[in-house]
């Protein structure tokens, strides 16, 4: 599953490191640090959960597996918050 970001909800990232993401319509909503690398490893890795885990797991020295479903846990989060929302893995024609 990747997730796709909607359109016009910007992100912001404060010395502490936590995340403040505002929606279209400028709502805030407001997130620890942890959440932060998750944002960036999503954006760095085209939404990919999987891969985002992988190298969060790498970087925190924590069990991959975990990672992913904390991660999927705050992905949910913003689906709730209508920050992001899934999107169907590419099909891919050999």
């Amino acid at each position: 599953m990747d997730i796709v970001i909607e359109a016009g909800v910007t992100a912001g990232i404060a010395e502490d490191g936590a995340l403040t993401l505002l929606s279209p319509h400028g709502a805030a909503h407001l997130y620890a640090p942890e959440a932060s690398a998750m944002w960036i490893a999503l954006r760095q890795h085209g939404g990919d959960v999987r891969a985002a885990a992988a190298v969060l797991g790498s970087a925190w020295d924590v069990d991959v597996s975990a990672v992913r479903r904390l991660l999927q846990e705050q992905v949910t989060d913003w689906q709730r918050a209508g920050l992001v929302r899934s999107s169907p893995a590419p099909v891919h024609v050999s």
